[in-house]
């Protein structure tokens, strides 16, 4: 295969619209693909403090073939904070994928910006089935380890029941690290102080297409639903939230969160925990999804040790 020229550039505005349609044609998942929807496409980066979005453009600078994305956060491991690199919205075009572009974002993103911002450890997230993200990973010569964790997806509409439950430790704590007074906006608080992060103000999930047979299962099944309960289809908008600065003396407030979002018509609550995380024996009984995720990092973090994530990474 002839070697591919193409070039990185820093994102700029005249980008936008090549961007999002990059967004559509690269959904996620197969039987059911998932588009990301955002009010523009620097929702989910404007959020850091200090951030870059890097955009691969063809050699004629014609045609956007990729992007990927590079904040700088707060993290904390075992009760010390630390500034790290975090990558994440890496996208390619299907034509180009294969190519060798996500791994040379990779690249650019350590050796150019972090590197630059005196940054030497980072990590990133993403689903565990996902090889070709660990591939890109493990492209950067450097020791990365694992630490795996859970997407809980709860419907805002079910509730949790406490009967008989003993509370036990909680390993990965979501909070927020960075100055909330700025991020205002994005958040929700509880009476007990259990705090919700507006995932769905930065950005939403379309489903794009699913199965023929699948589709037309859900809509049967739908028929015997209420409004508020029915199961998404091909061209529904799913909108989420994500649970944060939880803890076993303010736990007992989430129902009063889940109402909160329900009555905002926002269909799902995430919760991201390891299964060892009282949370996890909390939600997983009313959960309609457990996906499993891997943090990849260089700075040593593995199971078993306290983490405490910012929730803008989420």
């Amino acid at each position: 295969m002839r070697k591919l020229s193409y070039h990185i550039d820093a994102y700029k505005a005249e980008h936008e619209s090549g961007l999002l349609d990059l967004e559509h044609s690269t959904p996620q998942g197969k039987g059911v693909k998932l588009e990301m929807v955002r009010p523009e496409f620097l929702s989910r980066s404007k959020i850091f403090d200090r951030y870059d979005v890097f955009v691969a453009l063809n050699q004629n600078r014609t045609e956007i073939i990729g992007v990927s994305a590079v904040s700088i956060v707060p993290l904390m491991i075992e009760n010390i904070i630390t500034d790290v690199g975090f990558g994440y919205d890496l996208k390619v075009a299907p034509p180009y994928q294969n190519r060798g572009i996500a791994k040379e974002f990779a690249k650019h993103l350590i050796d150019v910006y972090l590197a630059d911002n005196g940054i030497s450890e980072y990590f990133t997230t993403f689903k565990s089935s996902n090889e070709t993200m660990t591939s890109v990973v493990h492209f950067i010569s450097r020791e990365w380890q694992a630490y795996n964790f859970i997407y809980l997806t709860v419907p805002t509409f079910k509730r949790v029941k406490y009967s008989n439950l003993a509370l036990s430790d909680q390993l990965l704590s979501i909070e927020m690290l960075g100055n909330s007074e700025k991020l205002k906006k994005y958040i929700i608080e509880t009476e007990n102080g259990i705090k919700i992060w507006k995932t769905y103000s930065t950005y939403q999930l379309k489903i794009q297409d699913m199965t023929c047979f699948l589709n037309m299962g859900i809509k049967s099944i739908n028929s015997f639903k209420s409004k508020t309960k029915k199961i998404p289809v091909t061209g529904d908008v799913l909108k989420f939230a994500t649970l944060y600065h939880f803890n076993k003396s303010n736990i007992g407030s989430v129902n009063e969160a889940l109402d909160v979002l329900q009555k905002r018509n926002i269909q799902y609550l995430n919760i991201c925990c390891t299964k060892d995380d009282f949370v996890y024996k909390l939600f997983n009984p009313i959960a309609i999804s457990r996906m499993p995720y891997s943090l990849l990092n260089t700075f040593g973090v593995t199971n078993g040790q306290r983490l405490s994530l910012d929730v803008r990474c989420l």
